[in-house]
């Protein structure tokens, strides 16, 4: 009998490929889909000062803090009205091996049917984007509170809080997209008194308070400034904020008993049910990674099983890097 050919959905191109070769191929993909993930479902990815070191387990960012012009008469020196340039540095430590992975039974099913592949792709990179973001989130919010100066006379940050009127309740009204946006006018006021640039501004807002925006279209009136813009219904951005929906904005970081130092990245337990607004620039808190987000496979004889595994080395800035940029927005009910 002839020798009977089988398809082989894993060749590349027209090379027959080995086991070898299906499973490399198999896990690039993966690798890719699991990227597209992360990127996709991470709402801090990108918005924040980040370094990345091939070795070591910490890192210094430096903070420096503002000089003053003078007038120079003649005759006179520059060393008489020099004035020295501030700086300080925060270290920003590595918290450990953040992974995440699943067992794959069969994984000739696995490779030959792409649909099995994406949801664990999906799930992967999911994972490690809300742990990053919600331990990024808790280190923005503990700035906000932060009541020291990194360099003197940078400025401080805060807590701004707005109070419904009576009759009015916290949740997706008018009346709360009205609070919303006063808060937003008044840290505006407060970053430009710190000299925070105006890009890069950022506002992280829970699912509520998000579609709470969306109530008041006097925000999106031509005749009031235009101050909102909309799209598909959400606000994406306000009086020169990025608004950033988040619906694990309170969540902080996972259980730090794994970690190799530091104390991990709890939200500040007295607002995280609060619905709080986190207001901030791009540079107030840094983001080290020892390696950028890395696969690898591995076999589980004992349950006939293929391990697919994501990981991720990271540290999020603990103390901030800059407490005069961020701020945290507060509504409360009536009394």
């Amino acid at each position: 009998m002839a020798d009977i050919k089988i398809a082989t959905p894993m060749a590349i191109g027209t090379k027959a490929t080995t086991d070898a070769d299906k499973l490399a191929l198999a896990l690039k993909v993966f690798s890719g889909e699991t990227l597209t993930a992360f990127a996709r479902a991470s709402v801090t990815n990108g918005k924040f000062i980040k370094r990345t070191i091939q070795s070591g387990k910490s890192a210094q960012f430096p903070v420096f803090g503002r000089t003053k012009a003078h007038y120079l008469k003649s005759g006179k020196s520059l060393d008489d009205l020099r004035e020295n340039i501030q700086q300080g540095e925060r270290t920003i430590v590595i918290d450990g091996l953040l992974t995440t992975d699943c067992l794959v039974f069969d994984l000739d099913e696995f490779i030959a049917h792409y649909d099995f592949r994406s949801p664990y792709a999906t799930q992967l990179g999911e994972a490690l984007a809300i742990s990053m973001d919600a331990s990024i989130l808790a280190e923005v919010a503990k700035e906000a509170l932060n009541t020291s100066e990194n360099v003197a006379g940078l400025g401080k940050g805060g807590v701004v809080e707005k109070k419904l009127a009576t009759g009015s309740t916290l949740g997706i009204n008018k009346e709360t997209g009205i609070a919303v946006r006063d808060i937003l006018l008044a840290v505006k006021a407060k970053m430009a008194a710190n000299y925070v640039p105006q890009g890069d501004r950022y506002c992280f807002v829970t699912p509520e308070i998000h579609a709470a925006l969306a109530t008041n279209l006097d925000f999106l009136n031509s005749n009031y400034g235009a101050a909102a813009t909309l799209t598909n219904s959400n606000i994406i951005s306000m009086d020169g904020f990025q608004i950033i929906e988040c619906p694990h904005l309170t969540q902080g970081g996972d259980d730090p008993t794994n970690t190799i130092q530091g104390d991990g990245h709890a939200f500040p337990p007295t607002y995280a049910s609060k619905s709080p607004l986190l207001i901030c620039h791009k540079s107030s808190v840094g983001v080290l990674s020892l390696k950028d987000i890395s696969f690898e496979t591995a076999r589980r004889a004992e349950y006939q099983a293929d391990q697919l595994i994501a990981k991720y080395a990271i540290g999020i800035g603990i103390g901030g890097l800059r407490p005069e940029s961020t701020f945290m927005g507060v509504i409360s009910n009536p009394a």
